[in-house]
Formats: C-alpha cells, sequence, structure tokens
C-alpha cells in the first residue's frame, strides 16, 4: 500500500502550561506546531523520524533522520520546492543519518551514526556533492566537527574502541594527521563530543564509567598534531573526583579567554532536585573555575534525564538549551554566570506540554532560532501495527511575552475583522482605519495576490486561489495585520 505524507492532525494531549501562551500560532499546521506523518489506510503509521536540522541562510530549515533529507519552510511546513513537491526525499537502502551541520562552502556535511557509518556532503536539495568523496568504514559515528578550514572530525567507535579521524574538505583521510589519520582513543573511556579551536587544539568529551552508579564528566585535550597534551587536567584529562551519574550527551563550548563550559546530564548527589541538567565550566589547565556556579558544577532540576540535545552561545555570552524531559521537550537560557535568565520562558525555561499520549516515547532533537522566537524540533512515538513508529513535530514559541505583544500588536486588532471565514469568492473585510494596501501569502510563504492602492469597498476576490490556508496582510495608515484565512 502507497504512503501518503501528509500533516498529522494527531494534537498534543496538553496539561495546559504558561509556557502554550508563548506559541506563535502563525506558525505551523496547527497553531503553532506541526507534525509530519505518514498515513496507511487513513491511519498514522509513522512519519519523518527526525534526528537533526540545520537552518538554511533563507530561513528554511535542512532535515535528516532515518532514511530521508527533507525541508521545512520558515513557516514549519514541508518546503514544496524540495524533490518535486513533495518536500522530502526517501533514501534506499537504509541509512539512519544524525547529524547534518554546514560544510561552509553552501553545501552540507550528513553523518550516519549507527547503520554502518557514512560521512556524505549535500547540497540544500538534498543532492549528493559529486566533488566529496563518502567516508565509509565500519562502526558508530558518535559525533563530527568542521573546522575553519573545512577539515572534519569524526569520533568512530567499534565495539569499545573510540577513535578520533580527520577528513580533509574532499572526504578522504587526512594522512598527516596524528598515525595516518587518526587518534586511538581506547576503550576506557566513553567519547561523545568532539570540538576545535582557532588553534587547532582538539577538545573531546564524554563519561568514565566506572560503575553503574560511578560515572564521572570527562574531557580529554589534544595538540594540533594528535598527542594528547598531558599539562591538561590529569594527565590529559579532566575527571570529576566524585562518585556521580553521568547520562550520554556532553556538549562542549570553547570560550575566547581559554575556558570551556560543559554540559550533560545525571546527578552529584542523593535525594530530591539532585537529578537534572549538569553544568560546569573548566580553567585552561583543565581544572573546576572555582568563580562558576557552586565551585565549578553543579546540577540544575528540570525534568527526567534532562539531556542537553542542543547548546547555542548567544552574543551576550548566555546560553540556549534544548533538550528532553518528561514526555516533553524543553529549552532554557542560562547566563554566563550558570543562573537561568528570568525573561526567558518562564522563570528562565519552555517545557512542552506532554507531546502525543503519557506513554509516547518524547525525544527532542535540537531547536532553530528566529529572532526572539524558538522552533523546538523532535519526534515522539505512535503504536502501529505492532511496532512503535515515530513522527516527527515542530513547535514555535517566542521567548517572552514581551516578545509575543510585539508580534501580536502586527498580527492582530481590534479595528479589522474579516469574514467570512473559510471563504468563497469574496473575502470582506472592517476596518476602523483606511487600508492602503493587501498581501496574501501561501503556507509556503509564497505572495499570490497583492495590491499597493486602496482596497475598494473593503471586499477582495480570492475565486482564483486554491482551496487552502492562506495568509492575509493589511496595511493601514496605523499599522500592519496579519490574518489567517481558509478558501474553501
Amino acid at each position: 500500500m502507497k504512503k501518503t505524507l501528509l500533516f498529522l492532525g494527531l494534537s498534543c494531549l496538553s496539561t495546559f502550561s504558561a509556557q502554550e501562551n508563548l506559541l506563535d500560532t502563525t506558525y505551523g499546521q496547527n497553531n503553532g506546531t506541526s507534525d509530519f506523518a505518514f498515513y496507511t489506510n487513513g491511519q498514522p503509521s509513522g512519519g519523518l523520524q527526525i534526528h537533526d536540522t540545520t537552518q538554511l541562510p533563507d530561513g528554511k530549515i535542512l532535515a535528516v533522520g532515518v532514511s530521508f533529507f527533507a525541508r521545512f519552510t520558515a513557516n514549519g511546513l514541508l518546503d514544496t520546492t524540495f524533490n518535486n513537491g513533495l518536500g522530502y526525499k526517501l533514501i534506499y537502502p537504509a541509512h539512519s543519518y544524525n547529524m547534518v551541520k554546514p560544510a561552509g562552502d553552501g553545501n552540507y556535511i550528513v553523518l550516519d551514526g549507527s547503520t554502518g557509518g557514512q560521512i556524505l556532503k549535500i547540497d540544500e536539495n538534498g543532492n549528493s556533492v559529486s566533488s566529496f568523496t563518502t567516508y565509509s568504514q565500519p562502526g558508530d559515528y558518535m559525533d563530527m566537527h568542521i573546522d575553519a578550514d573545512g577539515r572534519i572530525y569524526v569520533i568512530r567507535k567499534m565495539s569499545n574502541d573510540h577513535r578520533l579521524v580527520r577528513l580533509l574538505p574532499n572526504g578522504l583521510v587526512d594522512t598527516t594527521f596524528a598515525n595516518n589519520g587518526e587518534i586511538a582513543l581506547g576503550s576506557t573511556y566513553a567519547y561523545r563530543q568532539v570540538k576545535v579551536n582557532a588553534n587547532n587544539e582538539i577538545f573531546i568529551g564524554g563519561k568514565y564509567q566506572i560503575g553503574q552508579t560511578n560515572r564521572q564528566i570527562l574531557v580529554s585535550k589534544f595538540d594540533a598534531s594528535g598527542n594528547l597534551v598531558t599539562s591538561f587536567g590529569a594527565n590529559g584529562h579532566f575527571l570529576r573526583p566524585a562518585g556521580e551519574y553521568v547520562g550520554d550527551y556532553t556538549r562542549l563550548e570553547l570560550l575566547e579567554d581559554g575556558k570551556i563550559q560543559g554540559f550533560t546530564s545525571g546527578t552529584f548527589c542523593n535525594g530530591n532536585n539532585c537529578f537534572g541538567l549538569i553544568a560546569y565550566r573548566l580553567l585552561p589547565n583543565g581544572t573546576l573555575d572555582p568563580s562558576y556556579k557552586n565551585g565549578g558544577a553543579f546540577v540544575l532540576p528540570i525534568q527526567s534525564n534532562s539531556d542537553p540535545v542542543k547548546v547555542k552561545r548567544m552574543a551576550d555570552n548566555s546560553f540556549i538549551i534544548g533538550g528532553t524531559g518528561h514526555h516533553t521537550m524543553f529549552a532554557l537560557r542560562m547566563k554566563a554566570d550558570g543562573n537561568l535568565d528570568p525573561s526567558f520562558g518562564v522563570d528562565g525555561k519552555i517545557i512542552t506540554p506532554i507531546i502525543g499520549t503519557g506513554s509516547s516515547y518524547v525525544i527532542n532533537k535540537g531547536f532553530e532560532l528566529y529572532g526572539n522566537s524558538i522552533v523546538l524540533v523532535g519526534i515522539y512515538s505512535i503504536w502501529y501495527g505492532a511496532q512503535t513508529r515515530y513522527v516527527g513535530t515542530v513547535r514555535k514559541y517566542f521567548f517572552s511575552q514581551n516578545n509575543l505583544s510585539a508580534a501580536e500588536a502586527e498580527r492582530t486588532s481590534d479595528r479589522v475583522k474579516i469574514y467570512p471565514n473559510p471563504v468563497g469568492s469574496n473575502l470582506q473585510f472592517t476596518s476602523k482605519d483606511p487600508v492602503n494596501g493587501y498581501e496574501i501569502y501561501d503556507m509556503n510563504g509564497k505572495r499570490m495576490m497583492h495590491s499597493a492602492g486602496p482596497v475598494k469597498n473593503n471586499s477582495i476576490n480570492v475565486n482564483d486561489l486554491l482551496p487552502g490556508n492562506y495568509i492575509l496582510k493589511l496595511e493601514t495608515p496605523k499599522e500592519v495585520i496579519v490574518m489567517k484565512f481558509i478558501k474553501k
């Protein structure tokens, strides 16, 4: 049976939260959200299992996941200019594309992390770039980093043996690096992220698992040639010397003063308020920074394991962190001193309501920023055909009520009303002020109709529009009003 992709109307079973007041209701297919799902015989049977996204220069989003590439508009819909109108491209044989990053030349490097291991380059249309030699070696690929010269650093794991491989911008192994292109990292430490600074010094983070409840934070440093820097930490490694639980996600940010900001999840203690997001900061020598909160490391309880899936450093040196909560996704803004920014979301955090059903798996896969708003990207599970399947989902929130209020001032007004909605031929409006022009856009952001002059009789003939959802922008001397309407 052929599968057809639709925007799934599986609503989020919401326990209402204050954060939902921050939803941008002009975004997506369902008043602030979109779901990307397959239907079989009229029933949801899965969807685009998104694993990572990157924002294109025009605001569109390139997404990769389980055997697909896709492109979404800045409005949260499938981009119908991608792959002959489909908006997505299915890939055979199966690949689990876990990561996509800008290559620095207008193209994008994609990592296949767990179906045999593969590094490839694609353009914004999902086509392979022929000048790039696909790197394909056995193992699980944990992370990659692209430096300023376009070289690609890849953590590759085979069984418990970890290696760091450096590729040239054309995809070939850089045999001048370390030992014929590789650093042998061994099996003692579980490495999860690699970062390279402007001096080509290499920092690799992860965890050291001594026992089930004794997992220590780990950061190691190597020089530009791939040698362990033994003056860093203790013989090249920072290890927090205390029994603790540390999760699988590690996120490192390299600061201009040589300090290292790190994030993971886990606990330092027992009891209430011990488990959550771990934040820590290291001095350039690989020891905890005593000037940072709680002497260098602390736990911020959020929800469940609080894995930091994506971190973005902002211009004011704060950090926006997105992750997975308890059947939810979250984002928070942490100031440089480790405290939450109370002007972001509610008390520094945005936490979605429960997505799917209460028994669904919900996994955050990152976020994209648009000015003073954030699009949370993730997947949630459904049960179909005696199997767990996944649906991709996106949700857009304003950072704060102030941002929402400013947007609302340009979006709605008690001075203008439109009717009927849905409309057949003539869209009418009432306005307390003269309307000096209008524009009508489809949900992909394409302008369908416009007029730069006064609108006669407060009526717009939309008979030539195809049935569907549209955005109307009306310009008055006092404001620009944006409203949605439906053409039936």
